[in-house]
C-alpha cells in the first residue's frame, strides 16, 4: 500500500466462512478508498482464512493476522488495533457489512470536528431481509455533539441500558490503544466483549459528534447473534457478560483518581453493570423453559448478590420480576427469629387500611415486638401511631432509588419481617418484597378485598398478583373463600385472618347495650364512603321508593365522605330529583361522638355494598344493638353464623325494603335480631389478636386459618365470578340513567334462573377456568357432576 490509510477497518473473525466474503466486499467497495482492512482470524477451524487469503491476493489493502489460540473478539480487536496504521478506525463483524459511504462520511465528520469519536446509525436486517425498525431506532445516535466529561455521561447515562456496540462508531486509533493498555494483556471475554472498550473510550474521549446516516448493516441472527439459550450450560455462557463489565473495575478506579468528581463515573459504571445483569436475566426469561429458571437463578446468585439481581430487574427490566418471584427461593415466615417488624402502606390516613395497620402495630407492640411503620408517600396523619412505634417516610425519587432506600431501612432498623398492606393497591410492591427477600427478610402481604374484585373491576390484577405472590412468605386474606380462591390460583401459602376490631367496636363491646324496638317511625342509617360503584349508595333510593310505596313511616340518614367522582352533593341532588327529601337525609361525613349519636338514633343499619373484604361497619352497627339488612355477601367472616343479619339477593332493592318493613311491623322480631346482633359483635371482639399476629409472624397459625378448597368453595367462586363479570359488563354497556333499577330487575331474574340454566352456565365457565385456576380441574369435574 503506497498511500497511508486514513481509516483502518478491523475485522475480527472466527468461523465466519459463510459470511466473510460479503463483509470484505463491503469494506473494499468504499467510496473513500484510502483504507486498510485488518482481518484477525481468532483461531478459526473452518475455511475463513482461505477466503481472506483469496481476497488478499486481489487487493493489497487487506491484511491477515492469525491467532493460534482462540482469545475471543476482545483479543482479536486488540491485535487489529495495535497493527492499525490509520488515524481513525472502524470495526466490522464477520457476519455484517458497511454501507458504501461509511468511511467517507464518518471520516469527513471526524476530520472536520477533530472528534475522538463519531457515532452513526445502523440498519438492522432480519433473516428474511426486512428491516427491524424498532431496533434501528434504539441504535440511532441521540446526541449531535458532546465535549469533555459529558461525552461519558451522554453515552452511558445512569438508569439506561448500557450500549457497547463498537461498530456504531468511528474511533481515533490512539484512543483505542490507550484503553487497551489499561486492561490486562491476557484478558479473554467470550461475552459482551465490546462493552469494556466502549465504556473506557467514552470515559477518556474529549469530543464526540454524530451523523444520522445508517452506515452499518447489522444482520440479526446471522452468524452468532440472537440465538436461543437452551440449557443451564448455555446460560452460564451468557453469564460471562457480567465478567466483561466487571473486568474494567480496576481501570475505572484508576480513571476515578484523575477526576475531581468521580461520582458520576462510578454511578454510570454501576448502572451499566446492573443493565448487563438485567440482560442476562432477560435471556433467561425469553429463551429458556420455565422449568430451568430456578437452576439458572441459583447459578446466577453464585456470581451476583441477590439484591443486585433485584435492583437490576427493577432498574432496567421490570418485566422480569415475575421470573424472580416464581423461580426464586421463598422465605417462610418463622424461618428465623422475629424481633423487629416493619409495617408499610402508601400513606397513613383515617381510612380502613391505615386503621388495620395501626391496630396491627398496637397488637405487635403488645406482643413484645419492635415495630417500624414506613409510609411510601408523604402527608401521613400520625395521630394514631401507637407509642413505641417508629415512623419513617420514604424520600427517594424513582423506583430504583426507592428500592435501595427500602433496603437501607431494612438494614438500619434490623428488620426481621415485613407486613405490606398495599398488595391490592400498588403494582410496585413486588420490587420491595423481592429486595427484602434478597436481604433474607420475608414479607407478608395483606389483600384487603374479596379475591374477585379485579373481575368486577375488569382489570388484569388477578394475573398480576398470581405472577408475583410467590415473592411473599404468606398472603393474608380476609375469608376462608378467599383462601380457596387463591389456592385454586396456585398460591398455596395463603391464610385468612379477621380484621382487628376498630376503636368504635371495642368501645361499644364494653358497654351494656339495650335497644328499643321502633315505635312509629323506623330510623335507618347507612354509613361508609360514597363509592358509587362498590358501596352502591344510589341503591338506597330504590329502597326508599319501595318503602314509600309500602307506606312505611321511615327516615334514612346517609353518612359518608365524597369518593372520587361521586359526592354528597351528587347524592343529595338525586334524592331531590326522586322526591325523597322528606325521607332521606344525606349528611356527609361524621366521626367520633357525632357518628355514635347518629348510630344510636337509628333502629336498623342498611348496607348496599356489592363487594367487600371485611366490612367492619357491620360489627360496629351490631355492637350498638342494630340489626343489619344488606345485600348478600356470604363469604364475609362477620356475616357467617350471624343471626342479627338479614341478607337478600344482590341488587334486590325491593326485597331489602320488604325486610325493613317487616322489622317496622314486628316488635318481637326486631328485639330478637337486636340481641343476636350484640352477641355477634361480641364474637367479633373475642379474637386474641396479639396471639394471632404472633402466630402469623412465627409461621405457626393453626391449620383452620388455611383451609383446603372444597366442592362448595369452587361452586361459590364460579357463581360469583359469573355474577361480577356479567354485572361489570352490563354497567359498562348501559347508560347511567335508570341503571340501578334495571340492574336490580336483571339480577333478581338471574337469581331465579332454573337449575338447568345455572348448570349450563357453570359448565361454560368451568371450561374456561381450567387455565385460570391451576389444580381446579378435578374440583370442577365434581361441581359439574353435582350440578
Amino acid at each position: 500500500m503506497h498511500t497511508p490509510p486514513l481509516v483502518s477497518i478491523v475485522l475480527p473473525v472466527h468461523n465466519d466462512e459463510a459470511w466473510i466474503a460479503k463483509a470484505l466486499e463491503s469494506c473494499l467497495r468504499q467510496t473513500e478508498g484510502r483504507v486498510e482492512v485488518i482481518c484477525v482470524d481468532d483461531a478459526s477451524t473452518d475455511g475463513t482464512s482461505e477466503v481472506i487469503k483469496d481476497f488478499q491476493s486481489r487487493d493489497e489493502r487487506i491484511r491477515l493476522i492469525r491467532l493460534e489460540q482462540n482469545g475471543s473478539a476482545f483479543q482479536g480487536r486488540r491485535a487489529g488495533i495495535m497493527a492499525a496504521k490509520g488515524e481513525y478506525l472502524l470495526f466490522v463483524d464477520g457476519d455484517d457489512e458497511f454501507a458504501p459511504d461509511a468511511v467517507a462520511k464518518s471520516y469527513a465528520k471526524a476530520h472536520a470536528t477533530n472528534a475522538d469519536l463519531v457515532g452513526f446509525g445502523v440498519e438492522v436486517i432480519n433473516p428474511d431481509g426486512q428491516k427491524v425498525g424498532g431496533y434501528q431506532k434504539r441504535l440511532a445516535p441521540i446526541h449531535e455533539s458532546l465535549s469533555g466529561d459529558e461525552v461519558f455521561t451522554g453515552l452511558f447515562p445512569v438508569g439506561r441500558a448500557a450500549q457497547g456496540q463498537l461498530w456504531r462508531y468511528l474511533f481515533r486509533t490512539s484512543l483505542l490503544r490507550e484503553v487497551y493498555e489499561m486492561l490486562p494483556a491476557d484478558l479473554v471475554l467470550p461475552r459482551v466483549n465490546d462493552l469494556p472498550i466502549m465504556f473506557l473510550v467514552a470515559a477518556r474521549a474529549r469530543k464526540y459528534v454524530s451523523i444520522p446516516d445508517r452506515l452499518y448493516q447489522y444482520f440479526f441472527r446471522r452468524g452468532g447473534s440472537g440465538h436461543a439459550v437452551a440449557d443451564v450450560t448455555r446460560f452460564a455462557f451468557y453469564m460471562g457478560a457480567i465478567d466483561s463489565v466487571e473486568s474494567i473495575r480496576p481501570a475505572l478506579d484508576s480513571l476515578a483518581e484523575t477526576r475531581k468528581d468521580p461520582a458520576e463515573l462510578v454511578k454510570s459504571y454501576e448502572s451499566a453493570r446492573l443493565s448487563i445483569i438485567a440482560n442476562v436475566i432477560g435471556f433467561l426469561h425469553k429463551n429458556m423453559s420455565s422449568e430451568l429458571h430456578g437452576a439458572c437463578l441459583d447459578l446466577l446468585h453464585t456470581r451476583v448478590p441477590q439484591h443486585d439481581v433485584v435492583l437490576a430487574a427493577v432498574t432496567h427490566s421490570p418485566e422480569i420480576l415475575p421470573v424472580l418471584a416464581t423461580s426464586g427461593t421463598r422465605i417462610e415466615a418463622g424461618e428465623r427469629p422475629v424481633r423487629s417488624v416493619l409495617l408499610t402502606t402508601k400513606t397513613l390516613t383515617t381510612g380502613g387500611v391505615s386503621g388495620v395497620l395501626l391496630s396491627q402495630a398496637h397488637y405487635l407492640l403488645e406482643a413484645g415486638y419492635r415495630v417500624t411503620i414506613v409510609a411510601h408517600r408523604k402527608d401521613s396523619s400520625l395521630d394514631g401511631v401507637p407509642e413505641g412505634a417508629k415512623f419513617i417516610e420514604m424520600k427517594a425519587k424513582g423506583l430504583p432509588a426507592r428500592v435501595q432506600e427500602w433496603a437501607q431501612i431494612c438494614r438500619d432498623e434490623e428488620i426481621d419481617l415485613i407486613i405490606d398492606q398495599q398488595i391490592l393497591y400498588s403494582r410496585q410492591w413486588p420490587a420491595y418484597a423481592l429486595m427484602a427477600r434478597a436481604l433474607g427478610v420475608p414479607t407478608i402481604g395483606w389483600i384487603h378485598n374479596f379475591g374477585l374484585r379485579p373481575i368486577y373491576d375488569q382489570n388484569d390484577l388477578t394475573s398480576f398478583l398470581t405472577d408475583h405472590l410467590n415473592a411473599l412468605a404468606t398472603t393474608v386474606t380476609l375469608s376462608p373463600l378467599d383462601v380457596a380462591y387463591w389456592k385454586l390460583r396456585g398460591i398455596e401459602h395463603t391464610v385468612f385472618l379477621p380484621n382487628p376490631p376498630s376503636p368504635l367496636l371495642i368501645e361499644s363491646a364494653a358497654m351494656d347495650v339495650t335497644k328499643s324496638a321502633p315505635d312509629g317511625r323506623i330510623e335507618l342509617v347507612w354509613w361508609g364512603r360514597l363509592d358509587a360503584r362498590t358501596k352502591k349508595p344510589v341503591e338506597l333510593l330504590a329502597v326508599a321508593q319501595e318503602l314509600r310505596r309500602l307506606s312505611v313511616d321511615f327516615q334514612l340518614t346517609v353518612i359518608g365522605p365524597d369518593w372520587k367522582d361521586y359526592t354528597v352533593k351528587d347524592l343529595a341532588a338525586e334524592v331531590e330529583k326522586r322526591g325523597l327529601a322528606d325521607h332521606v337525609k344525606v349528611v356527609g361525613p361524621r366521626r367520633g361522638e357525632e357518628l355514635i349519636r347518629s348510630i344510636d338514633a337509628a333502629h336498623l343499619f342498611v348496607t348496599t355494598s356489592i363487594i367487600e373484604g371485611y366490612q367492619l361497619t357491620l360489627a360496629e352497627a351490631q355492637a350498638r344493638g342494630l340489626p343489619v339488612v344488606m345485600y348478600e355477601l356470604p363469604w364475609l367472616v362477620p356475616v357467617q353464623d350471624n343471626e342479627g343479619i338479614v341478607a337478600v339477593h344482590q341488587g334486590d332493592a325491593v326485597g331489602l325494603a320488604r325486610e325493613i318493613a317487616a322489622f317496622a311491623e314486628d316488635r318481637d322480631r326486631y328485639l330478637r335480631y337486636s340481641q343476636a346482633s350484640i352477641k355477634a359483635a361480641e364474637r367479633m371482639t373475642s379474637y386474641d389478636m396479639s396471639s394471632l399476629y404472633q402466630q402469623l409472624v412465627q409461621g405457626a397459625l393453626p391449620a383452620e386459618f388455611s383451609p383446603e378448597p372444597t366442592l362448595d368453595d369452587a361452586r361459590q367462586i364460579l357463581d360469583w365470578t359469573v355474577f361480577y363479570a356479567e354485572t361489570s359488563f352490563a354497567e359498562n354497556a348501559e347508560k347511567p340513567r335508570g341503571l340501578a333499577s334495571r340492574r336490580a330487575r336483571r339480577t333478581a331474574a338471574a337469581k331465579q334462573a332454573t337449575p338447568a340454566r345455572k348448570a349450563s352456565l357453570a359448565h361454560r365457565v368451568a371450561r374456561r377456568s381450567i387455565r385460570t385456576f391451576p389444580g381446579l380441574e378435578p374440583v370442577l369435574r365434581r361441581v359439574q357432576k353435582a350440578l
